[in-house]
């Protein structure tokens, strides 16, 4: 990693950790703590969208990488994600949130949902690598990894084992966050390139935010809109 790199994975990662903290404090997780029953945890259906929406986004950037320099990075993640909604599937049916015969879009994805995983597939078709690795690498694992880590505990407490889908993701995105961050080119935060190397980390820790006080039902007036990069002391 060259010096240069070494800064821009400084401020980046500081702005990343900024977001991931307001992310983290989203009411769904209020919410999940008080939850009871099968019906409190039906955010689960909405997680398997955002899942398939990733790994098919993560398949696309491989399939579509001619980069040399990315090509192992992209394939490796690509090759550990690609089972990762039928593993949903498989817990979601053997502790009761799906019948049998039922397919796991029974239950449709909300607006933000929708949304969010939307943006994963955009960076990889209309934008250029950096991008990519900023919104599935930096800030979407970053965040995936908060988020498990929180939510595994509460599965086993209620009797719900946190395996297969939920005990991978545990390590691998404290992996996943940082993949391919030191090849993308250097730039100073107030620098244009820098700003919107920002810019992609606040849309996607808003979309995330959004997607997470939907799924704890939070009306859209009530939910918290993140600040910009500029307004953050980081």
């Amino acid at each position: 990693m060259s010096k240069h790199t070494s800064l821009t994975h400084h401020w980046l990662v500081r702005l990343q950790k900024a977001y991931r903290q307001l992310v983290s404090e989203s009411p769904f997780y209020v919410k999940l703590a008080d939850a009871r029953t099968l019906d409190d945890l039906q955010w689960i259906r909405q997680l398997y969208y955002l899942s398939s929406d990733f790994t098919s986004a993560v398949a696309l950037r491989y399939g579509s990488c001619l980069d040399p320099r990315f090509r192992d990075a992209f394939g490796e993640h690509a090759a550990e994600e690609v089972t990762h909604p039928h593993d949903l599937c498989v817990w979601m049916r053997e502790f009761g949130f799906l019948a049998a015969d039922e397919e796991p879009t029974s239950v449709p994805p909300s607006l933000e949902t929708l949304a969010y995983g939307s943006y994963f597939i955009r960076s990889v078709m209309r934008e250029p690598v950096s991008h990519q690795v900023i919104t599935l690498n930096l800030m979407a694992e970053g965040m995936a990894q908060d988020m498990f880590a929180t939510i595994n505990p509460q599965l086993a407490e209620r009797g719900l084992p946190p395996k297969g889908y939920w005990k991978v993701h545990e390590k691998a995105d404290m992996k996943h966050q940082i993949l391919g961050l030191e090849l993308i080119p250097d730039h100073e935060p107030d620098s244009p390139a820098g700003r919107r190397y920002a810019r992609i980390a606040w849309e996607v820790a808003s979309l995330a935010r959004q997607a997470l006080d939907s799924w704890g039902g939070i009306p859209p007036e009530l939910r918290q809109k993140l600040p910009f990069p500029q307004d953050l002391n980081t």
